[in-house]
């Protein structure tokens, strides 16, 4: 029965040592888990701080690009009516050209018969 006796006594000598291993385990893990989530929290609130930072500096940019919008839209506008325009006369001297190449002949002929 000593032997017996022994041997529970082992086991459970075995049985605390993984206990104790088991706590310590899940002590490091509770340590290094509080530690990474300061270290995200921290990072958080840096990020954030930059964002409020960039918030801030862009509200005057937001003013000034609604005050430009109108002219830059007028200056679009007027750019269209340009290039419509210049079209247009393109189109008219070119119709003109081919009204006088198609008549240069007899153009020509009435006006040396002006001469005679």
């Amino acid at each position: 029965m000593p032997n017996k006796l022994d041997e529970i006594s082992r086991v459970i000598g075995n049985i605390e040592a993984e206990v104790r291993g088991l706590t310590a385990s899940v002590a490091d893990v509770r340590h290094s888990s509080s530690e990474q989530h300061r270290e995200n929290r921290e990072r958080l609130e840096s990020i954030g701080a930059r964002v409020e930072k960039i918030e801030a500096d862009v509200k005057p940019l937001a003013k000034t690009v609604a005050t430009m919008a109108p002219i830059v839209d007028g200056y679009t506008v007027t750019r269209w009516k340009i290039a419509g325009a210049f079209a247009l006369g393109t189109t008219i001297i070119t119709v003109i050209g081919w009204v006088l190449s198609l008549f240069a002949g007899k153009i020509i002929t009435w006006i040396f018969s002006l001469f005679r």
